[in-house]
């Protein structure tokens, strides 16, 4: 007799990183309904999961009586961001984008079936006022949860991505307690289906023999490089690391991510020691400084090779999206360790 699969409600289901997650995971289940409100997001999950029932929908016109009846096992979760972060205004709880994630709390106690969350957001969540009121209810509603700050790096892929993570489950304990725990339970690779590529260097992730056209594409401009050339991030592709790639990427210069040296055979660090401001800029050409395309941040993020854009879908726009997305390695291994 065939096991019954997990039914999987996904909210704030952006490009369908949980959903990549959960079939990374390959732990019998499957995302029946997934809601978010963002268009552009939408058009996205929708190219890559045609057989999903998606909805361009504010999660506060979900009720429980309409929850109860996809008769959810699990529901995965990245709630908006912005009321938490550093560079916000940190309202917290004020933000009216928490009001769709208060809601859900206030429909919690009556969702029937629901017996596991996973719950994915930035570092600064932990210390909110949303968090307290999230793990009260998690409480009233009989769930254990533990929580991490967990970062792509700790697996050997080399990103820095720091999240805030909470995993929930109905009645019974964890095995684990720390996230020390957590990171030595992560699998490998022991899942019926190939894991992606996971190195230490960055050289894996990168897109192989592009055209002159292409590469032209994603150079930095004579402009960005006079005014910031002392603030990039630059990485070769020897490197072991590379900066967190935020939806301002190639909008903004500083703290938005890292830029690669696309000829490896130009000496770096001399380049830049000879660079005098007044110099022109020519001098930095050869290196090739270029950004990481929309393709490689997602192999960095874990992203499977299926996962595509629509064609109409802006350079900035697969940035910003990308930039409000999750790691879907870690997700994957998180859900695991959670159903397991």
């Amino acid at each position: 007799m065939e096991k019954k699969k997990m039914r999987i409600l996904e909210l704030y289901s952006g490009i369908g990183g949980m959903h990549y997650a959960a079939e990374l995971a390959n732990v019998g289940a499957e995302v029946v309904f997934s809601v978010d409100i963002n268009t552009s997001a939408n058009a996205v999950y929708r190219h890559n999961f045609k057989q999903t029932n998606q909805q361009a929908r504010n999660i506060e016109s979900l009720s429980a009586k309409e929850i109860n009846k996809l008769r959810p096992d699990l529901i995965m979760m990245s709630p908006p961001c912005q009321p938490f972060t550093r560079v916000g205004l940190k309202l917290d709880v004020e933000d009216s984008r928490c009001s769709s994630f208060l809601h859900l709390l206030d429909i919690l106690p009556h969702l029937e079936t629901v017996s596991f969350i996973l719950m994915e957001n930035v570092v600064g969540f932990e210390t909110s006022e949303m968090r307290n009121a999230f793990t009260k209810a998690l409480n009233n509603c009989d769930f254990h949860f533990r929580e991490f700050i967990l970062s792509p790096e700790s697996i050997k892929i080399p990103n820095s991505r720091s999240r805030y993570y909470l995993v929930a489950k109905k009645c019974t304990n964890f095995s684990f307690g720390s996230e020390n725990d957590i990171m030595t339970s992560f699998p490998n690779s022991s899942c019926d289906i190939e894991m992606p590529v996971q190195e230490k260097t960055l050289d894996p992730y990168l897109e192989k023999d592009m055209s002159d056209e292409e590469l032209a594409r994603y150079l930095l401009t004579d402009k960005t490089l006079l005014k910031y050339w002392r603030i990039l991030d630059v990485r070769q592709t020897s490197d072991t690391s590379s900066c967190c790639f935020t939806k301002a990427y190639t909008h903004y210069a500083e703290g938005t991510g890292s830029v690669l040296q696309h000829d490896p055979n130009e000496p770096f660090h001399q380049k830049f020691a000879e660079f005098k401001e007044d110099e022109d800029i020519a001098h930095l050409k050869p290196l090739k400084l270029r950004y990481f395309t929309p393709r490689e941040v997602g192999n960095l993020m874990g992203f499977p090779a299926e996962f595509t854009f629509p064609e109409n879908t802006s350079l900035k726009t697969r940035y910003r999206l990308l930039g409000n997305s999750l790691n879907v390695v870690v997700v994957s291994n998180l859900l695991r360790i959670l159903l397991g």
